[in-house]
């Protein structure tokens, strides 16, 4: 019935992984824990190394494989599966599979096409330059000729 995108946040904007670790860990606005510390500090840097990197791959990277009943900072009622996408089924694998097969045939067809136009073209190309290189020798060789006007 309604059509709404809600991402929460700011303006719209949800929050990336190292505010909601920050704001998830925090004691009187800052940081006491080593080893909170040591993990917001690492989520930082891969935010700022790679900034279109997915919070599920950072997540990944820092605490291992997420199980399916609990996603690190996305609590209990995020599945795995809601992050990283659906998955297809073999049917549709295969049948995306067969369709870029064939994409990829017809387009290297035509490829190997214009290369053998182009290949023409050049060829002709050179003939062409030939025919005009013996056409500017001979008249080089042959005196200009003097046209029978009278002048009376």
């Amino acid at each position: 019935m309604f059509d709404v995108d809600v991402k929460g946040g700011k303006d719209g904007n949800p929050p990336n992984l190292v505010t909601i670790f920050f704001e998830t860990f925090k004691k009187d606005n800052k940081l006491v824990e080593p080893e909170a510390i040591e993990n917001h500090a690492q989520l930082d840097e891969m935010v700022r190394v790679d900034p279109s990197i997915p919070s599920i791959e950072i997540v990944e990277k820092c605490y291992g494989p997420q199980n399916h009943s609990h996603v690190f900072g996305f609590g209990s009622a995020v599945k795995m599966r809601d992050l990283k996408g659906g998955t297809s089924s073999k049917a549709e694998l295969l049948s995306t599979l067969r369709s870029t097969q064939e994409d990829n045939k017809y387009l290297n067809e035509e490829n190997k096409s214009l290369n053998n136009c182009i290949s023409t073209l050049e060829d002709e190309m050179k003939e062409i330059r030939k025919t005009q290189d013996l056409f500017a020798s001979q008249q080089s060789h042959v005196p200009p000729m003097i046209s029978p006007v009278s002048t009376e």
